[in-house]
């Protein structure tokens, strides 16, 4: 039997969570912390790799978005490996050890390092590192959504526990994992500074993210509230000529609020994160087989002078011989410079404020185009008045569209479905149940946990 003594073994399902010595900033599995060794000046290093993507955003990102009504994917594989075709089919399977256990790795991952950040300052009643430890509740928060949008209930350290009986157990509810969320971005909030970079969480990132949650959760007064103060805080604008420049990674834009960074990356960085995925196939350029592209009602639903159009490009597809519209927001060709090496994905922006605050007021009842007119306006489609809705319920609708036009290929459309009550229509479709909200645990945390309880229909 092995012991730890002042040594942090973080294992979620077996997996270790952190990094170790010089290489914290590179969290690796099956590695330990010595606490005593290590010191405050550390933590930006810890936090740094807490941020990272872990090199594997390409495959499990998407999966929500091929999932829903927006995308559509006969991209094929194997069932223990990255397989699009299944999740367009609403058919995931347990076996799928990259799009699906990848965000479980990923997330962990991550959450181990703000674990140890979080506790660490807390117990050494370290004042002067407020921001860190900001960050470090913000990330935990959001590396959570992540997992109990994808699984529901899933297991909540919070702490840096060793004891590997009190690690391998089974799952938190639901309403426990999103208090847990609800309290770490609560506490985040007053800690954090106001936005500087998109590569790192800031006050408005938090305030924006819980209001997202609370929106999720049904407190729509909480919701508005907050997505209110991201709007008057005078830290963002909203694009209003060159859409695509919202996507760059050295953009002017001051729109993305937080995204994931990937890199600097090897020569072949257009083989990589979301280009290959969403971009056309020859005589496009750039390395994707053109297989994944938007749904023909997502794309019906944009107006012709609307600038996320500039997105969109149609071009026939060779496996169906059909023409198809593929989505550009990744295409390193069309929005980044030869020497870019870097690959980004949208976490939070700007825009979803101003939608979060509209839906927030009209599931009060309220029919108010105020911030639905100002993102329009903005993306040049044309406004409203208050009387072109019949009522509350015609306003949502059209506010889920506005959604689906605003976020496509962003990860953001499966929880939209859930929360407009759309996704278990869909499913009916797909020959599909209301046990395919969520994916299934995947059979290596399972093998690893004999405790965790699989989700319902698996």
């Amino acid at each position: 039997m092995l012991t730890y003594k002042n040594t942090l073994l973080i294992l979620v399902t077996a997996l270790s969570l952190a990094g170790c010595s010089g290489k914290l900033d590179e969290p690796q599995p099956d590695t330990s912390i010595d606490l005593d060794r290590l010191q405050p000046q550390e933590l930006p290093l810890l936090l740094q790799g807490a941020y990272k993507p872990d090199g594997v955003y390409y495959q499990s990102y998407p999966v929500w978005d091929i999932y829903s009504d927006d995308i559509v994917s006969i991209q094929g594989g194997t069932p223990a490996q990255f397989n699009p075709l299944g999740y367009d089919a609403c058919n995931p399977t347990v076996e799928d050890g990259f799009g699906n256990n990848r965000t479980t790795a990923s997330a962990y991952k991550s959450i181990g390092n703000a674990n140890i950040i979080i506790n660490y300052i807390r117990s050494k009643k370290l004042s002067d590192q407020s921001q860190v430890l900001g960050e470090a509740l913000a990330l935990r928060a959001y590396q959570y959504t992540r997992l109990v949008e994808t699984y529901g209930g899933v297991i909540l350290t919070l702490d840096t526990e060793t004891d590997i009986n009190k690690i391998r157990r089974d799952k938190n509810t639901e309403a426990e994992v999103y208090a847990a969320i609800v309290a770490d971005l609560t506490k985040a909030i007053p800690l954090l500074k106001d936005f500087t970079t998109p590569n790192a969480a800031c006050r408005q990132t938090a305030q924006l993210l819980l209001a997202r949650v609370y929106l999720q959760l049904g407190k729509n007064q909480e919701a508005a509230d907050l997505a209110a103060a991201v709007i008057s805080s005078g830290k963002f604008a909203l694009v209003n000529s060159n859409y695509g420049q919202i996507f760059q990674f050295a953009t002017p834009a001051k729109e993305m609020m937080w995204r994931g960074v990937d890199g600097p990356l090897s020569a072949n960085f257009n083989r990589y994160g979301m280009y290959s995925f969403y971009s056309p196939a020859a005589p496009f350029k750039g390395n994707s087989p053109g297989l994944t592209w938007m749904s023909e009602d997502l794309v019906a639903l944009y107006e012709p002078n609307d600038i996320r159009k500039q997105l969109l490009h149609r071009q026939r597809n060779a496996a169906t011989g059909l023409q198809v519209t593929y989505l550009l927001k990744y295409s390193a060709d069309t929005l980044q410079p030869a020497a870019s090496s870097y690959a980004i994905y949208p976490y939070i922006r700007y825009s979803e404020a101003f939608l979060i605050a509209a839906e927030a007021s009209a599931r009060k009842g309220v029919v108010d185009v105020t911030y639905y007119n100002q993102l329009r306006a903005a993306r040049k489609a044309s406004t409203k008045s208050n009387g072109d809705f019949a009522n509350a319920a015609a306003f949502l609708k059209e506010l889920e569209n506005e959604r689906r036009r605003e976020f496509a290929g962003e990860g953001r459309r499966w929880q939209d479905m859930r929360r407009f009550g759309t996704a278990i229509p869909f499913l009916a479709t797909k020959g599909k149940d209301a046990t395919r909200l969520y994916l299934p645990f995947n059979s290596i945390d399972i093998a690893r946990n004999p405790k965790l309880t699989q989700n319902k229909g698996y």
